[in-house]
């Protein structure tokens, strides 16, 4: 009988993590949906397990983790939580990512909010769960946004001058950095990816009127989701793809996705080395020690 592989997936209730959670299980991967709320995860898993059930497949493997990736303490739990659950991480996908309004909002352990949730807990997370990945060469995918904002490494976490707009795309451009220096660190170990999933709306979704952004950021949204939104499958399936259809992971270690299509062209924030080093050493002061 194959390996099932077992692949966590932040932000597994959003648009692009709800996508690859449904297009993994219905492949019959042991998928692990990660996210802030309990009650949403499990009602989560549950819809996907209804869809499975109409599709005839029956042999579905999901569960839920609960992780505030904003909390660094929550991080540590439940990185715990899913090695004492898990002895095989095949793959880790880092879905997860807060766009807030008004701020910069300082969170009671003094990190900026949008910083702390898209860049610290998935690093922290996956430093936690690294010894495990390289039991299996696991497959961490990063999702990315292909904006481009230069680092201010005098205010890291854009506290001192806050724009929501740059804050965020320069936490986005730190994913791409943080995905190619991951790549460089532990090649031949486990590899790194970063992908771009294009613009994922799930149009079905009940809350999606609370997801909004509000003013004018708000309204570009709508207007953008009313012409060019595409459903979670368009980025669930090769998601999915890249998952489990790599026997040699190596081979695609390091590469930027745009949807299921590799890119030729370097990507400006993932072949800046220095930047890369810099930002690595940066985090790892900031989130503390982790094992080796």
């Amino acid at each position: 009988m194959a390996h099932r592989q077992t692949v966590l997936i932040a932000g597994a209730t959003g648009n692009v993590g709800g996508g690859a959670a449904a297009a993994l299980a219905r492949r019959g991967a042991h998928v692990v949906l990660l996210g802030r709320k309990h009650k949403t995860l499990e009602a989560r898993a549950d819809s996907i397990r209804a869809a499975l059930s109409e599709a005839g497949i029956e042999d579905s493997a999901i569960e839920t983790l609960a992780i505030d990736f904003s909390d660094m303490d929550s991080v540590r739990l439940a990185a715990t939580d899913a090695l004492n659950r898990f002895p095989t991480i095949d793959g880790l996908v880092l879905s997860s990512v807060a766009l807030v309004q008004n701020g910069p909002n300082i969170l009671p352990n003094g990190h900026e909010l949008m910083f702390a949730t898209n860049v610290m807990g998935p690093f922290l997370f996956t430093q936690l769960l690294m010894e495990r990945m390289q039991q299996s060469d696991a497959l961490v995918l990063h999702v990315i946004k292909p904006s481009q904002k230069d680092i201010e490494w005098d205010d890291l976490e854009s506290i001192q001058k806050h724009n929501t707009d740059v804050a965020y795309n320069r936490t986005k451009t730190m994913n791409r950095i943080v995905a190619a220096e991951l790549a460089r660190r532990y090649a031949g170990k486990i590899s790194s990816v970063a992908f771009n999933p294009s613009f994922i709306i799930d149009k079905k979704d009940p809350a999606l009127n609370e997801r909004w952004p509000t003013g004018f950021m708000g309204i570009f949204w709508r207007a953008m989701a009313a012409v060019a939104a595409k459903p979670p499958p368009v980025a669930g399936e090769p998601i999915a793809d890249l998952m489990l259809s790599y026997p040699d992971r190596q081979a695609i270690n390091g590469a930027l996705f745009k949807l299921g299509k590799r890119a030729t062209k370097p990507d400006k924030a993932m072949s800046d080395v220095a930047s890369g080093q810099r930002l690595w050493h940066e985090l790892v002061l900031i989130t503390g020690p982790t094992p080796k």
